[in-house]
């Protein structure tokens, strides 16, 4: 055994022996009555700016006090949605573009730059990251959390790496889970529908002792396949299922808490790809299996110290197995990391961390994508400090931080950020930030070849093979971002948060041609492609959000987004679409929703949204409109008649009609049975 794989398996050995621990210490709980938890319907748009948020600063605070461009979806916002994953409930966030590509697919980005694999934005799930390493995106097919699960999910737009680490470029996600103690007795929340055919989601808790809180859970879902812009079966129908845990001890007066969670999972869906080859038809439309496997287990230890300070350690493994057409992979990773947040110090409060992380991957070629070697081991070493400085008392603040992260593909990256804010005291807060963020390159971009395609004869009187070729000389992209915002409290039934950006992109990725050689066996000419830093760009906008509390029973709210993209790269003789990603984000976006009480068991939620067109993918605008009515029958029963987009039959959102994956989004109703007995 090599000393990587040796290692890799006495981390995999500690972590199974953790999970057998922790399951037969949650065997021996006793069940708990059902907590009832707060409703954030019953909360004033005053005391919601005072929820409290952790992303920002790594520490928690108030929304009021944040300064960032920040918001939070609560686990209320998300069940009068009406959504079924994640992703659909992300539609509600100003700044966020969410693209639905097929039945297991979104493309996601904050404030532009969105692909199916967006790779300026950081995910996190309770301090996991999800951003995958050798793709550079996130797959949301295995972000399939149980709804009821999430606390909150809290929103960055702008910038997030000078305590995130790169590629929280353009934001960050992070969605946080219930605490054990929260979800005690039982849950089952049956659901089904046309397009989600089945949802099934069990979930119990109990306790042991006072001190000792847990959990356990498992999900199963179906979804139905859709159809292509042509009336054809896509078959891209998805199948999930995954469990999973969650403990949390309190096992002393001083302040100190023990976290234990893991989850498992399975997805299996599909999708058509069209495979080059160098004789007639030149391409062969395929229908691939993606079949995605794998666990993960985390620890986190934190001991509250008095005076605002606190220690906190943390720990996951992540394996995870991605079969498909293009390319097999199989990761493991292991992540360190500590903070410690400092007391208050004259005007100073101060917090620093490090982190380590290691990631392997073992890659399993195929005619599409070949390399040399098949093992790719990524280690990060990151450190942070951020200070926030009191200029005045209860009215100016300067917030001044950095992280110094060294990767194996550029080195050292510093990601500086500083922040000013001004506050009243009580109804209105103004701040302003300006910040350094990188991408990093990956295996992909940097030692691995593609083959995107073959050109039939035409002109050229040889086929041409388009390869994507090893770039190694490829660097991280770069912005610069300056952003501003200002909240205020108009009444106390009113509240309004408006942010500005204008970002300023370097050395983004550019797909350049290089000179092209004829070969034989068949003779052909390859075209080969690199990536290279050859395109600047300059991103301006805001985001609006007003909320409007009308009765008692009665709460509206309506967000707005503008974007603007300008982007200046090498023409089309020598390079491809360098431009194309303006066309692939919508310019105006806003949604408009309300929340009715019609009474103590009714309720009827209503969400109408406007995106607008996408000229790069010839994707035209469209709106849409999601209602849900709630009846909880009886004090442990709920049924909720859910209808999404109800204006039309079907409708497209992302990419181009040609690709042999596009589809068109149908319209949804389904039926949702929620028990906790």
């Amino acid at each position: 055994m090599t000393p990587i794989r040796e290692k890799r398996w006495r981390r995999l050995k500690a972590g199974l022996a953790l999970t057998t621990a922790l399951c037969g210490i949650c065997a021996l709980g006793s069940p708990a009555s059902a907590v009832v938890e707060v409703d954030p319907f019953t909360l004033s748009p005053e005391e919601l700016f005072d929820a409290t948020v952790i992303t920002v600063s790594k520490t928690p605070e108030s929304v009021r006090d944040a300064p960032a461009a920040i918001y939070v979806l609560s686990s209320e916002d998300i069940v009068r949605s009406g959504a079924t994953s994640i992703p659909e409930a992300l539609r509600l966030v100003p700044g966020v573009q969410v693209a639905r590509v097929n039945s297991a697919g979104w493309a996601i980005s904050v404030r532009g730059f969105n692909s199916v694999l967006a790779n300026k934005l950081l995910v996190l799930i309770d301090g996991r990251v999800v951003y995958d390493p050798l793709y550079s995106g996130v797959y949301w097919d295995v972000q399939d959390t149980p709804l009821d699960d999430i606390e909150r999910i809290e929103v960055i737009r702008g910038p997030g790496a000078s305590l995130w680490g790169a590629n929280a470029v353009n934001g960050v996600i992070n969605i946080i889970t219930k605490k054990a103690s929260e979800t005690a007795g039982w849950l089952i929340n049956l659901t089904a529908g046309n397009e989600d055919r089945a949802q099934i989601t069990a979930r119990y808790g109990g306790t042991v002792g006072e001190n000792l809180h847990w959990r356990v859970y498992g999900k199963y879902l179906d979804h139905a396949t859709d159809e292509t812009p042509f009336g054809t079966n896509a078959e891209d129908d998805w199948a999930a299922w995954r469990g999973g845990f969650r403990a949390d001890w309190d096992p002393n007066t001083q302040g100190d808490t023990f976290t234990v969670q893991g989850d498992i999972y399975r997805s299996d869906s599909g999708q058509m790809r069209s495979v080059p080859e160098l004789t007639p038809p030149y391409a062969i439309a395929q229908h691939e299996n993606i079949s995605v496997y794998g666990g993960n287990l985390l620890g986190r230890w934190t001991r509250e110290l008095g005076d605002d300070s606190r220690f906190t350690i943390q720990s996951y493994v992540d394996l995870t197995t991605r079969d498909q057409l293009t390319l097999g992979t199989r990761r493991n990773t292991v992540d360190f990391d500590a903070q410690y947040d400092f007391p208050m110090w004259k005007q100073n409060k101060l917090t620093v961390g490090a982190e380590y992380r290691d990631s392997i991957d073992h890659l399993s070629f195929t005619p599409i994508i070949t390399g040399v070697g098949t093992s790719y081991d990524e280690q990060l070493f990151s450190g942070f400090a951020q200070d926030k400085i009191t200029l005045v008392p209860d009215q100016w603040f300067l917030t001044l931080g950095s992280k110094f992260e060294h990767n194996d593909f550029t080195g050292l990256e510093i990601q500086p950020n500083a922040r000013l804010q001004w506050d009243d005291g009580d109804l209105q807060t103004v701040w302003t930030s300006v910040a350094r963020a990188a991408r990093t390159p990956t295996d992909l971009e940097r030692n691995l070849t593609i083959s995107t395609g073959v050109i039939p004869p035409g002109i050229i009187p040889l086929p041409v093979s388009v390869i994507l070729q090893p770039s190694p000389a490829f660097s991280s992209e770069q912005l610069i971002a300056y952003e501003a915002g200002y909240r205020r409290q108009w009444t106390p039934s009113v509240q309004m948060d408006i942010s500005t950006f204008y970002n300023d992109y370097d050395k983004l990725s550019t797909l350049s041609l290089m000179a092209p050689q004829v070969v034989g066996n068949p003779l052909h000419i390859v075209l080969p492609i690199a990536t290279t830093n050859l395109t600047t760009a300059k991103t301006y906008g805001f985001e609006a959000v007003l909320n409007w509390r009308a009765a008692d029973n009665i709460k509206f709210s309506a967000v707005y987004s503008l974007l603007d993209m300008q982007l200046d790269g090498p023409p089309s003789n020598a390079a491809i679409a360098s431009e194309g990603a303006k066309g692939q984000s919508p310019r105006n976006q806003f949604n408009v929703r309300s929340q009715w009480d019609v009474s103590s068991d009714v309720a009827l939620d209503t969400t109408i949204y406007y995106v607008d067109a996408l000229p790069g993918y010839n994707v035209h605008a469209y709106w849409r409109l999601d209602a849900r009515l709630g009846w909880r029958l009886t004090s442990k029963l709920e049924f909720d008649v859910v209808g999404q987009n109800l204006l039309s039959d079907s409708h497209r959102e992302f990419g181009a009609i040609t690709d042999a994956n596009a589809v068109v989004i149908g319209r949804g109703i389904y039926g949702k049975l929620l028990w906790r007995p």
